[in-house]
């Protein structure tokens, strides 16, 4: 039975994550402290590894409860002791440390209430099974918390098979399912137009409910090395074609547009509530 066996949250965007036993949800959909900070330029214009691949050798450490974060470079072995700054909105704190290390002047912002998601329509926690980044490390000969660190998910399912995920995003249609096993590498937008929407799908881990909205479209993060930045030639080009070869017979993967996904982004059916390593995750049809 798939259960919930890990939390992260990523208290500032583009940084290191936290591992938490129990995460409380916001009413938002997101989980407390998850993207609570992120970084502009001054400009107003977001600064993010997506942008500037100096975030890779950043590692950061947190201290939540004070609101503090411990900064170093990554090299092996550590160069210089790390330095502590309390995490405040504006060019203070932090921001003269990153500012040098990203060789670019940086503000702090800071949302509590539900931070900064990568997709606003889908502000709930992203979810992955353990199998899943299992599986993407086999493909690239790299281990597990280095998949972990480069797909940055919150929750990681296991005791499921590797891309159950999926089925939660992409319904079964069972009249597609024989296609599904020799897709085309361009996938066009959405073959299947025609046809009636998927049935609904929702999910529970422990009392809380979610929906599972869309299969993350990866950025150009992954491709890279979590410490170093150097990129995987050809990263993108070999995860799609694993992607095709290992697709389920009981997804839909017609709509995706791309390949290059893994994970799902969700909204929560209920208003906040609790999760805690050891939740069942179970899902529901039917319920939108």
């Amino acid at each position: 039975m798939p259960t919930l066996d890990r939390i992260t949250i990523y208290p500032v965007k583009s940084l290191d994550g936290v591992e938490v036993a129990e995460a409380r949800v916001l009413p938002s959909g997101g989980l407390e402290h998850d993207r609570r900070w992120q970084l502009t330029d001054l400009e107003g214009r977001v600064v993010n590894a997506k942008r500037s691949p100096r975030f890779h050798a950043i590692r950061a450490e947190f201290d939540l409860e004070a609101r503090l974060v411990s900064l170093s470079r990554w090299s092996d072995p550590p160069a210089r002791p790390a330095a502590t700054f309390p995490l405040v909105p504006g060019p203070d704190g932090p921001c003269g440390w990153l500012a040098e290390a990203l060789d670019l002047p940086v503000l702090l912002h800071e949302r509590p209430d539900g931070g900064f998601p990568d997709d606003r329509e889908a502000p709930g926690p992203t979810l992955v099974a353990t199998a899943s980044l299992v599986e993407v490390g086999r493909w690239f000969g790299l281990g597990l918390d280095e998949v972990r660190r480069r797909f940055r998910a919150n929750l990681e399912v296991g005791d499921c098979d590797a891309f159950w995920e999926d089925t939660l995003a992409s319904p079964f249609r069972p009249e597609l399912a024989p296609s599904l096993l020799d897709l085309p590498a361009d996938l066009p937008v959405d073959p299947y137009a025609d046809l009636p929407p998927p049935e609904p799908r929702a999910f529970t881990i422990g009392d809380v409910c979610f929906r599972a909205t869309n299969v993350c479209r990866r950025c150009v993060v992954p491709s890279r090395d979590s410490r170093t930045g150097a990129v995987v030639e050809h990263f993108r080009d070999i995860f799609e074609a694993r992607r095709r070869r290992g697709l389920r017979p009981d997804v839909d993967a017609g709509v995706w547009g791309t390949l290059y996904r893994l994970g799902v982004n969700t909204v929560t059916a209920d208003h906040g509530g609790h999760l805690a390593v050891g939740a069942v995750a179970t899902a529901v049809r039917g319920v939108s």
